[in-house]
């Protein structure tokens, strides 16, 4: 398996004065579950680098681009928002998560790796197009996805968030680009408070947004149905050129900040299916990025699972009560389609 990763200790110096959940043990986490999967040593790595304000400026206002850069320099650290920190380690992590979030896809694209996870901090995909949120600065895979938009070869590009919390900032910068097709699955009612399923996109780009906003409780099969019922016909017709991951592990059973009850292995089948998509579509370019996920075990576990998933050790189990979605699973995913259909005719 030829698989790519950004990673860098740097990552870690992004650091609350006093204890937050986003935490730079995190990484130190998925690295471990990495290492357990035998992926981490024979990897091809991209070295962080900071975007410049050109590729920021893709999906965020310029004034904030500006005004967050110079805030960031304050050694003395603070906070962005009530939920957002920084550090004296911030400024660099920030913008190298998102700069080497665009190395990363291209070095996949141009199948120097057969797919990637950018495994960062801050994560970013509550980051609007004018403000910070939920832990988030600058939307990472928003912008790496803009980065491929604007390569001549890409056409299409496909967000599928599985974080428990909605992708409003990734939902909000591509609200009416009928290029990018974005599809999250999260708990509500839960922070930030978007993501209902008549959110569907622009007027430009009716349908090409996706919202399952689930009740607490959801279990394996309900979120195994969204990428079998929806997400595969949703892509086989869209043809991305490169599907992105906000890969957050918070909806995991053990998750602190979550009422889900998502297994380790969930992930695992999560990402198998989608890289099998991938492979079909758009010649396997399959690129994670590292978003929620509070639980420490967890995410070691979970970060095994995926990697067993995408190179196709996972063995395939039987179905259990927890691969079969519940009714009120069911019913979300119903609504959902409701409101879509209309924009996908050929497929539903």
């Amino acid at each position: 398996m030829n698989a790519a990763f950004l990673f860098d200790e740097s990552f870690k110096n992004h650091a609350c004065q006093h204890y937050h959940p986003e935490r730079p043990e995190r990484l130190d986490a998925v690295v471990e579950g990495l290492e357990k999967s035998k992926a981490w040593g024979p990897a091809y790595r991209v070295e962080p680098r900071p975007a410049n304000d050109g590729e920021l400026e893709r999906v965020h206002d310029p004034g904030y681009v500006e005004t967050t850069k110079k805030t960031l320099e304050n050694r003395s650290g603070g906070n962005l928002d009530p939920d957002t920190f920084f550090s004296e380690g911030t400024r660099h992590a920030a913008l190298c998560a998102a700069g080497g979030g665009i190395d990363l896809v291209t070095a996949v694209h141009e199948r120097k790796a057969e797919w990637g996870w950018a495994i960062v901090r801050p994560p970013g995909h509550h980051a609007s197009i004018s403000a910070p949120g939920g832990f988030c600065i600058f939307n990472n895979i928003a912008v790496a996805a803009a980065s491929l938009l604007a390569r001549e070869d890409v056409e299409r590009v496909a967000i599928f968030d599985w974080d428990v919390h909605h992708g409003n900032g990734t939902q909000d910068q591509f609200w009416d680009n009928p290029d990018l097709l974005f599809m999250s699955m999260h708990q509500w009612p839960h922070y930030p408070g978007s993501g209902l399923s008549d959110q569907i996109g622009g007027s430009q780009a009716r349908g090409k947004t996706v919202n399952f906003p689930f009740p607490a409780g959801m279990r394996d099969g309900d979120f195994l149905a969204v990428i079998d019922d929806v997400l595969t016909p949703m892509l086989g017709s869209f043809r991305p050129d490169h599907i992105l991951v906000s890969a957050g592990f918070d909806t995991h059973r053990n998750d602190p900040l979550s009422g889900m009850e998502a297994t380790s292995e969930c992930f695992g089948r999560m990402a198998a299916r989608i890289k099998g998509l991938a492979d079909e579509i758009c010649k396997g370019r399959l690129t994670l990025f590292l978003e929620g996920g509070y639980d420490l075990d967890a995410l070691t576990s979970s970060a095994s699972f995926v990697v067993r998933g995408i190179d196709g050790t996972l063995e395939d189990h039987s179905i259990t009560r927890e691969s079969t979605p519940s009714s009120a699973g069911s019913e979300i995913i119903k609504s959902t389609l409701n409101e879509v259909v209309p924009h996908w005719p050929d497929i539903f």
